[in-house]
């Protein structure tokens, strides 16, 4: 099987900030995939080699939107290359074991969870389902999808929601596309492997921060909740490891850790600010897994700059 992971590092073509302010996100990033999946190629692809790869296109022009693009360049690689499984991560992400769940099942689209919010266009909306817990108690939960923990087994599936996205472009790009197949379009199979989210095992995205969106842990402490919560301890501070697996405060293994702090598109202050405020963020077991078991090497140990 030829099994592939995209790393997509690329400054937008107008007014946009230089993506070498990911080069140790990204290192992270890649070098905690690898850890784990010795056995998979990886693409990464940067301002320095994109337009190598654009040179070898088929089938769809340059977009100005990145994350199209990405899923744009996901999909003539698997053209070229003939590629059974791919995997989109993006470079704000450390992967913290091997990723079963992508590697085992086959259906067209294995997506991941978003925050636990509702989104919505005129195109689609996400949905909410009433969960039954082994208590038998009921409750409510998000299918909110999130673009950039992915993975395709078939690249039709990926040529139909880069054709949704184009089609019915929101400001949600390609993640509009993802969840308009997976809950309006349904013309092939999307899988969420960490959903629904109270009866899963495992976390691949932004459901394991413990929170509702961005900025909303700030110094390791809840924020824009109000009162009481702020300034009460973040949920990732009680992240904690056993048998050599990283889980969440609520029991879930995490297989991927996603910031999802807005990160590209702030001034080179802010940024550097967010980056280091992600080190409160966690306690030191937690900071020692990343370091240790997922080759995060200084990251974790050391102030960033850019």
């Amino acid at each position: 099987m030829n099994k592939v992971c995209l790393f997509f590092q690329l400054t937008p073509f107008e007014g946009g900030i230089n993506s070498s302010r990911y080069n140790k996100l990204s290192k992270c990033a890649i070098d905690s995939f690898k850890k784990f999946h010795p056995d998979f190629k990886i693409h990464y692809v940067t301002d320095d080699n994109f337009m190598e790869y654009v040179n070898q296109w088929k089938y769809y022009d340059v977009y100005d939107n990145i994350g199209l693009l990405r899923y744009i360049l996901g999909y003539e690689l698997m053209m070229k290359e003939n590629i059974d499984k791919l995997i989109l991560l993006g470079s704000d992400t450390i992967t913290c074991a091997r990723l079963d769940e992508f590697i085992e099942f086959n259906d067209d689209v294995l997506a991941t969870l978003n925050y636990p919010n509702q989104d919505k266009t005129e195109f689609w909306e996400t949905p909410y389902y009433n969960i039954q817990l082994p208590d038998g108690k009921i409750i409510q939960d998000s299918a909110n999808l999130n673009a950039d923990v992915i993975c395709f087994n078939n690249s039709a599936a990926l040529k139909r929601i880069i054709d949704l996205t184009t089609e019915h472009f929101t400001g949600f790009a390609e993640q509009g596309g993802l969840n308009e197949l997976a809950w309006v379009d349904k013309l092939y199979n999307v899988r969420v492997v960490d959903g629904p989210y109270p009866l899963s095992k495992v976390s691949y995205n932004a459901r394991s921060k413990g929170v509702y969106g961005t900025e909303m842990i700030v110094n390791g402490k809840l924020a824009k909740y109000g009162p009481p919560l702020d300034g009460t301890p973040s949920p990732t501070l009680s992240f904690y490891v056993k048998d050599n697996k990283l889980y969440t405060h609520d029991n879930k293994q995490i297989k991927v850790f996603h910031y999802i702090e807005g990160l590209g598109c702030q001034s080179e202050e802010v940024f550097i600010n967010k980056v280091n405020n992600l080190h409160t963020w966690f306690n030191q077991e937690t900071k020692d897994y990343f370091t240790n078991q997922c080759d995060c090497k200084d990251f974790f140990t050391k102030p960033f700059t850019t």
